[in-house]
C-alpha cells in the first residue's frame, strides 16, 4: 500500500516523464521497498493524472530494472538479497576498473570536469536530505568512469547493472555519516585521476564499492 506516500501534484506536460521520475525518487529514497506491491490505479488517484502516463511510467521501471511487472496494473519493487549484492558489486568492481585501465591522457580533463562537478551535487543533496537524488549522482559519477574508458561493450553492459546497482544502496539504509564518507572517497579519486594515479583510483574503488557487502 502507498498510504505513506503524500498526494503528489504534476504539472500537465511530460506527465509520464515527471510521474517516471518521481516514482525513481521514491524507491532510491526508501519510500517505496524491496518487494512493496504498486498498483496503477492507486498511483494515478495520489498523482492526480490519468493510469496512461503511470502505465507508461511502471513500464519503463521494469525496464530500467527498479521494478517487475505484475498482472492487473500492478507491479512489485525489485529487491536485493545479500547474496546478490555481492555477486553484483563484484561484477561492478571489475566493470570499473576494467574502465580505469582503459583511460588515456585524452579522456582524463573532461573524466575530472565531470566527476567533481556531480561530487559537489552529490554533497549539495545530501545537505538537502535530498538522499533518492544523491544515489543518481552517485551513479552518475561511476558511469562517467565508464564512460571515459570509450568502449561501447563495457557502457553497454554497466548500464544493465544501474538499477541494481541503485537499489544496493537502498537496501544498505547508509547512515548520513557514511554517505559524506564515501562523496570524500570520490573527491580523493578525482585528485588521484588529477595526480594521474589511476592504480590509487583502483585501490580506492574496491573499498569504496565493496564496502558493507555481506560474504
Amino acid at each position: 500500500m502507498l498510504a505513506k506516500v503524500p498526494t503528489i501534484t504534476i504539472d500537465q506536460s511530460s506527465l509520464a516523464d515527471q510521474a517516471y521520475e518521481k516514482l525513481k525518487i521514491l524507491i532510491l529514497s526508501g519510500v517505496l521497498k524491496g518487494g512493496e506491491r504498486i498498483q496503477e490505479e492507486q498511483l494515478a488517484h495520489q498523482f492526480g493524472v490519468s493510469r496512461t502516463p503511470i502505465r507508461e511510467a511502471l513500464r519503463r521501471l521494469s525496464e530500467y530494472g527498479l521494478i517487475t511487472s505484475k498482472a492487473r496494473s500492478a507491479g512489485i519493487v525489485v529487491e536485493i538479497t545479500g547474496k546478490e549484492s555481492r555477486h553484483i558489486s563484484e561484477v561492478r568492481l571489475s566493470l570499473e576498473t576494467l574502465a580505469i585501465r582503459r583511460l588515456d591522457a585524452n579522456c582524463i580533463p573532461t573524466l575530472i570536469e565531470k566527476t567533481s562537478k556531480v561530487t559537489a551535487e552529490y554533497q549539495l543533496l545530501l545537505s538537502q536530505g535530498e538522499v533518492g537524488q544523491a544515489y543518481e549522482k552517485d551513479s552518475d559519477f561511476h558511469n562517467a568512469i565508464i564512460e571515459a574508458a570509450n568502449n561501447p561493450v563495457l557502457t553497454e553492459i554497466y548500464k544493465r547493472l544501474d538499477a541494481r546497482i541503485q537499489l544496493i544502496r537502498v537496501t544498505q539504509n547508509l547512515s548520513a555519516d557514511a554517505l559524506y564518507i564515501y562523496s570524500a572517497q570520490h573527491m580523493q579519486m578525482v585528485q588521484m585521476l588529477k595526480n594521474g594515479d589511476f592504480s590509487g583510483v583502483a585501490t580506492l574503488l574496491e573499498t569504496h564499492i565493496m564496502h558493507d557487502i555481506p560474504d
